[in-house]
């Protein structure tokens, strides 16, 4: 559901501009991992505290730096609940040089064939 998954990237990028330094920047990424798509948004944040990053997909679960900003801590919830229905996982991870990294795969389906244009003569 391409409004659903829309949802998701809004939410993730939305974050990433919460919780990252004004002005930096926020990277997204994608790739093929074997049968999957991978979708990565990496920002240059605080990251999150040893541990958090499994918790945060709960319901009403908050990271530490999210202290100072508004939310119930339901959108990585939602998130999950989402890519999980369309078959896939949504995991967090600190980045070595900062930040943190969300990244969600999907399995990955046959491309559209589109209908080839005939040539005019």
């Amino acid at each position: 559901d391409e409004v659903l998954l829309q949802h998701v990237l809004l939410n993730l990028l939305d974050n990433a501009l919460k919780y990252s330094p004004d002005k930096s920047a926020i990277q997204i990424s994608a790739r093929q991992v074997s049968q999957n798509v991978e979708l990565e948004v990496r920002d240059h944040g605080t990251g999150f505290d040893q541990g958090e990053e499994s918790l945060i997909f709960q319901k009403f679960k908050r990271g530490s730096a999210a202290k100072s900003k508004t939310g119930v801590g339901l959108g990585l919830a939602i998130c999950k609940a989402i890519i999980e229905a369309h078959g896939g996982e949504i995991t967090a991870r600190n980045n070595p040089d900062g930040g943190a990294s969300f990244i969600i795969s999907l399995p990955a389906q046959e491309p559209i064939q589109l209908p080839q244009e005939e040539s005019e003569a």
